[in-house]
């Protein structure tokens, strides 16, 4: 009768440690939840602040004008396919050296400002002007910038004539234009 006790006394005691091991891996998780609305609460802020204001001129980061000038590029071909979308999506990680969650988001947040941004070459033209006069931006992250564009106006093949107009804008402004 004793060893029945010892068992089932044991058992209790597993049963529990493992809901108490339950209940610490719930905590860690809801913290960790916590953890990651509180890192982006700044951006969250931003962008509340930015709501009286609409289209373009929410646009504060060169990186998110830079983004906005990529999605140009790739919609004047047309509809943005997978191929153009996932070589903006590999720009952003390779010159930002963001994640693949934020650049998602990054090319999600762009597509919103330019939607209502006007004509393609009125938004190459506001964003090219917001890059080169942003603080610290160098003649190389320019040219890096021209770059970039290049590699997602090539991602369906051979540039359109929409895309060689548009890169023609932004290398006039930029003063990249040989």
């Amino acid at each position: 009768m004793h060893i029945i006790v010892a068992i089932i006394s044991f058992l209790g005691f597993l049963l529990v440690w493992y809901w108490r091991l339950k209940a610490i891996r719930e905590v860690a998780r809801d913290g960790k939840k916590i953890a990651e609305t509180v890192a982006n609460l700044p951006r969250k802020m931003r962008f509340k602040n930015k709501a009286g204001k609409g289209g373009l001129d929410v646009v504060d980061d060169p990186r998110e004008a830079a983004v906005i000038l990529m999605l140009e590029i790739a919609q004047a071909r047309g509809t943005l396919t997978e191929r153009q979308e996932a070589a903006v999506r590999g720009e952003i990680m390779h010159h930002f050296e963001f994640d693949e969650g934020d650049a998602n988001e990054l090319i999600l947040q762009a597509g919103w400002l330019s939607r209502n941004g006007g004509a393609s070459h009125v938004v190459m033209s506001k964003m090219t002007d917001f890059v080169k006069t942003s603080a610290g931006m160098t003649n190389k992250e320019l040219v890096d910038l021209d770059g970039m564009l290049v590699a997602v106006s090539e991602a369906e093949g051979n540039p359109t004539e929409n895309q060689l107009n548009l890169l023609t804008i932004y290398r006039d402004k930029t003063g990249l234009r040989v």
